[in-house]
């Protein structure tokens, strides 16, 4: 049988099925969520459906039920399910709910009452004692459990009415923000230096060559990984982004992208929108595991971002971190606020991208209504960690929060063991990349 949704009388439902012998036989799990524990701020309808739809999309393929009880709880029963898919269904749960401390604790761990599971072959009276207790719990206090519609909702043009997700979004920043350092992109070697002047005539070809260049094969892959302290490696994401020093390889450009910052952003404006309509051109090769996207604010509020939100569902946006250069939230701090809290109701997160170690210390993660923030590694602050710089950035972590810091441009152990001792969890970079595929032949 195919993967069902159980939302009517599930409690009734959960019994029955768990009343079936060949469940009781061996080769079935069960998870409890405990969404029920969540902060009530989290327990809107608009979340709940993203949760039933992503764990109905992970797991379509099995045999099984996903029963919806009254008190925002979900339990999955379902048949030979691996290992790996069932560990990326619980990350990608924790995921949606990162803000709520059921999900992490104080110090960035997982929290290990957001979920229980069970094998029902040795756990089966244990989980049947739990659910019969629901059920008479549930009869001596009804309640109507929440609606889910399948088919997924359609999407709603921003310019119709439509209710406001309950979805806590910080106020924007009212008082002026430090000045911080902005560090270009890392300049590849072998690429020309020539920086002759750019005519207009030079640059509505290059824009126009742009447009029209098949850009799949300068795509990249990058993952994000959570390091445990034993330097097991585990991918969270992967980020998405163009390789400039390909792309001006394949174009034949004499212009060096990376000479002029606003040359650069203006590129990746154009760039932005390729990626954009190559994502939705083929959802199947970019989505099929949670991504990161690097755009500028400009992006995140044009009508071809409105496009592309249209096409992409609701359990696919909760696994999209929108990746924000730190250069726009200074550059227009009111569209900056707008687009991320826009983007953040429509139900992807937001991360600032290009903080160093020097800048990282003066943003207030939470004030910018960040969930993710990207700090490059910075081999000079490895040495003493008890120095003043170091202690700093140390507190800029906990404040920030250990599992919302991402150390990137890790190129060797050393800045792993660095970023453990600050108390970071997340790393990028080319030794993860070569941990994770030592045969690549592809360099990030």
């Amino acid at each position: 049988m195919a993967l069902q949704i159980i939302n009517k009388s599930p409690e009734t439902r959960l019994m029955q099925m768990l009343g079936n012998k060949q469940i009781q036989a061996g080769g079935w799990q069960a998870i409890h969520f405990h969404l029920s524990d969540l902060l009530e701020e989290y327990k809107s309808e608009y979340q709940i459906k993203i949760a039933i739809n992503l764990i109905h999309d992970l797991l379509k393929s099995y045999d099984g039920s996903i029963f919806l009880l009254a008190d925002y709880s979900i339990m999955v029963v379902c048949k030979k399910l691996e290992q790996p898919i069932m560990e990326k269904l619980t990350f990608q749960l924790r995921y949606l709910y990162m803000d709520d401390p059921l999900a992490y604790t104080d110090i960035g761990q997982e929290n290990p009452k957001f979920c229980t599971v069970y094998d029902l072959k040795s756990d089966w009276q244990e989980f049947y004692n739990q659910c019969s207790h629901r059920m008479v719990m549930h009869t001596r206090k009804p309640a109507a459990p929440v609606p889910v519609e399948l088919p997924e909702p359609k999407y709603e043009p921003k310019h119709e009415p439509k209710p406001e997700p309950k979805i806590a979004i910080p106020e924007p920043v009212e008082t002026p923000l430090p000045v911080v350092e902005i560090v270009p992109e890392k300049q590849d070697e072998s690429k020309s230096t020539d920086r002759s002047e750019l005519s207009a005539s030079k640059l509505a070809a290059m824009e126009n060559t742009l447009r029209v260049t098949d850009i799949k094969n300068v795509v990249r892959r990058q993952p994000v990984c959570a390091v445990l302290p034993d330097m097991k490696v585990r991918r969270v994401f992967d980020e998405l982004y163009i390789n400039i020093a390909h792309l001006r390889r394949m174009i034949k450009s004499d212009v060096d992208f990376l000479s002029n910052r606003w040359l650069f952003k203006y590129i990746t404006n154009i760039l932005d929108e390729r990626m954009i309509k190559l994502i939705m051109a083929t959802p199947a090769r970019f989505l099929d595991a949670p991504i990161s996207i690097n755009l500028n604010v400009e992006t995140l509020l044009s009508s071809w971002f409105t496009e592309f939100d249209a096409s992409i569902s609701p359990a696919n946006k909760v696994s999209i971190v929108l990746e924000i250069p730190v250069i726009d939230v200074f550059a227009d701090m009111t569209a900056f606020s707008l687009a991320c809290s826009e983007v953040q109701k429509l139900g992807y997160r937001v991360c600032l991208d290009g903080l160093t170690t020097a800048s990282f210390s003066s943003i207030n993660r939470e004030k910018l209504g960040l969930d993710l923030v990207k700090v490059q590694w910075n081999a000079d602050m490895h040495g003493d960690l008890k120095n003043k710089e170091n202690q700093s950035l140390m507190e800029a972590v906990k404040s920030a929060g250990t599992n919302r810091v991402i150390l990137c441009r890790c190129d060797n152990k050393s800045a792993v063991e660095y970023g453990h001792a600050l108390g970071i969890s997340l790393f990028q970079g080319r030794y993860l990349d070569s941990l994770l595929n030592p045969t690549s032949k592809v360099e990030n």
